[in-house]
């Protein structure tokens, strides 16, 4: 995991997804401040469909981003959206043709440079600091339990099916197999 995340920094990161985002993909460019995605590109928090969880606070700021009956319904399905389907959700600032998302990335950091740099850097922080504790708190549980369901029969099945071409045969069930909570 990177030493700084993007929202611990005080200039705005711009994300521009072109192409598949999948796992560390899609959950990395989620921390950005803005992202811009190609209206065809593909994206999908898939990791419940290889048996793992999402990682880097994706919890805590998907559920934010996109409220959270939108999180719930990417992280809980795993299932592939569109950059169309993206920007609808609020997950994207835009969706655009491919050969448009890094000049507009690039436009739209331009247009920050035009901003008084204290100011921004206030704003970035104001616009988290909701945000931070519940992070913070979420990222420890997610790490904790990350590792927990790494080390799980299902994780290894959903790796073998995914990698052999074929749906996942489950075992574990939430009735008998759920690790204790992390306080």
């Amino acid at each position: 995991m990177p030493t700084r995340l993007p929202w611990q920094l005080s200039k705005p990161v711009i994300a521009a997804i072109n192409g598949a985002a999948v796992g560390v993909g899609t959950t990395y460019p989620l921390l950005a401040d803005l992202r811009f995605v190609a209206v065809d590109a593909k994206i999908s928090f898939a990791f419940v469909r290889r048996g793992m969880i999402p990682e880097l606070s994706s919890h805590a700021v998907a559920a934010r981003v996109l409220g959270l009956s939108g999180a719930a319904d990417l992280l809980l399905t795993g299932r592939m959206i569109t950059g169309r389907q993206a920007a609808d959700l609020g997950l994207a600032s835009a969706a655009l043709p491919a050969d448009q998302v890094l000049p507009a990335a690039i436009e739209r950091a331009q247009e920050v440079t035009l901003a008084a740099p204290v100011s921004v850097a206030i704003a970035k922080r104001l616009l988290w600091e909701p945000l931070l504790a519940d992070i913070e708190a979420t990222a420890r549980k997610e790490n904790e339990l990350f590792a927990w369901v790494g080390r799980q029969a299902d994780a290894k099945e959903g790796i073998s099916s995914f990698l052999e071409r074929r749906p996942p045969a489950w075992t574990m069930s939430p009735a008998r197999d759920l690790p204790a909570w992390p306080s």
